[in-house]
């Protein structure tokens, strides 16, 4: 996990072609801050830049992006910033940098300013706020088994998409990845910086890649974890991030089947006790009390908490084997307490921005036209590569489909002029498959993939002193290493 565990890559990965934009950027970084005025922050430094709302009109309306920075322990060996996200979309990438950077290793703290940065549409930078409370939204059926149910699934993401058009319908049309991509290279300059260095988690490798498409000449290095495959269609995308959970999800089971130890041994029976728990949560909510608030656990909820849990990998199954035996015992507040944290719930109905955030950017970057029956045909289709997990996973794609602003259209990514790019890709990560990596690494034809053992999502910065010593190299030498490493 790099922030409240990424809540997937979207919706569709789709963008807009912006001529001449080597050229224009600079102009439009003259006319707004070239300099950010930092200020002291609990963990280092905030500060914000100026830029344009619609960046192709001249003189229009302008948003504030929120940024921080953790200033290079030895100054007289700083390399230069190191930019990172996060990933999401809609993750707040300011407050994540200030806590990461003592995650990092030691070389890259010593010699990069850390810096991170809300997106456009995100926390602190015009971040989209439709609703306050997901209660009764999460109460839906997200895997519906009537179409009474199916029905109220999509009356409540229209509910949600209006009151998101009344909220912040003037800004949505503007929130698309190809945007923020620009915004990244206005940052980059107000940094001084002449190239970008940049580390982009999960949904963060399609920011990166989007920059590398955009601007070739100005990569230094661009390290891509967790890669997304730009070129898959939206259906392809939602079907195949749900059959990675469920792989996930089997693995665990077959190992706690194994394993008398495992807390959901269920006398070698994991998989089938998880069906029939699953099937009761689902039929009759669990009652649960969490924080002083009575409240049921459903089957959105109890998939919801799945995923989160999965998102750790090998090292989240002791969590969930607890969790799946409390919940059969009729105790449901762990899982509770993990669809929660998925789902931003801050206590007593109100939940933050992050989920606003992830739907508005995933519905800007398309894909440019989704109807109900899309969805349905996306629901079936992912039932059957995930009969366990595909349904629930799928149908956030449901808002899209009442979405208040066009999306934009898409074009074929490369970074044919950059620098070598360095992908890494986990061959069992959760949310973003190997073939994903692989995929990117191709479309881009300038980058190398490194590929890594293991069940979590993302790699780097997460204990794997193989992953991490090559990602080091890269970062300080912009050197890329040679193609085949396996960690």
């Amino acid at each position: 996990m790099k922030f409240k565990n990424f809540r997937g890559i979207g919706i569709g990965l789709v963008a807009i072609i912006f001529a001449s934009s080597l050229v224009f950027i600079d102009t439009v970084a003259a006319q707004t801050n070239e300099n950010i005025k930092w200020g002291k922050c609990r963990g280092g430094e905030c500060g914000r830049l100026t830029v344009p709302l619609d960046d192709t009109v001249v003189g229009g309306p302008t948003i504030s992006l929120s940024l921080s920075r953790v200033k290079a322990r030895k100054p007289n060996k700083r390399v230069g910033a190191l930019v990172i996200n996060p990933g999401g979309p809609g993750a707040p990438g300011a407050a994540f940098a200030l806590n990461f950077a003592s995650s990092l290793p030691a070389v890259i703290r010593d010699r990069f300013d850390i810096i991170g940065f809300d997106p456009r549409g995100v926390g602190d930078s015009a971040g989209v706020d439709c609703v306050d409370d997901f209660d009764a939204l999460y109460a839906l059926n997200w895997a519906p088994s009537t179409d009474a149910q199916r029905t109220e699934l999509e009356n409540g993401f229209r509910g949600l998409a209006e009151a998101c058009g009344k909220s912040d319908g003037q800004n949505l049309p503007y929130l698309s990845t190809r945007r923020t991509a620009r915004d990244l290279d206005l940052i980059r300059a107000a940094l001084g910086e002449k190239r970008l260095t940049y580390l982009g988690y999960s949904y963060g490798t399609y920011l990166g890649a989007q920059y590398a498409d955009q601007f070739p000449q100005r990569v230094r290095a661009l390290v891509l974890d967790g890669g997304v495959d730009p070129g898959l269609e939206s259906d392809e995308v939602g079907i195949q991030q749900a059959a990675a959970f469920e792989n996930s999800l089997n693995l665990f089971l077959q190992d706690c089947s194994k394993n008398s130890d495992c807390l959901f041994y269920q006398n070698g029976q994991s998989a089938v006790a998880y069906d029939a728990l699953r099937s009761r949560i689902g039929a009759v909510p669990l009652a649960v009390k969490l924080n002083g608030e009575r409240r049921k656990l459903n089957g959105t909820l109890f998939d919801i908490a799945i995923s989160q849990i999965l998102y750790e990998g090998e090292q989240g199954w002791g969590t969930l084997a607890g969790a799946l035996a409390a919940a059969n015992d009729g105790d449901g507040e762990e899982l509770l307490y993990y669809s929660d944290f998925y789902t931003g719930r801050l206590g007593k109905g109100k939940y933050d921005n992050l989920s606003e955030s992830f739907f508005a950017v995933g519905c800007a970057d398309g894909p440019t036209t989704i109807g109900v029956e899309d969805v349905r045909k996306m629901e079936a289709a992912a039932a059957i590569a995930a009969p366990r997990l595909g349904r629930s996973i799928v149908n956030n794609a449901l808002v899209c489909a009442y979405w208040p602003a066009p999306a934009e259209p898409s074009v074929k990514l490369s970074a044919v002029g950059a620098d070598k790019i360095l992908v890494i890709g986990t061959h069992d990560d959760p949310a973003t498959p190997l073939a994903w990596a692989k995929s990117l690494t191709d479309e881009l034809g300038n980058a190398v993939l490194v590929t890594v053992a293991g069940s979590r999502h993302t790699a780097y910065a997460s204990g794997n002193t193989c992953v991490n010593r090559v990602v080091d190299r890269y970062l300080i030498y912009a050197k890329a290493p040679k193609p085949g490493i396996n960690c």
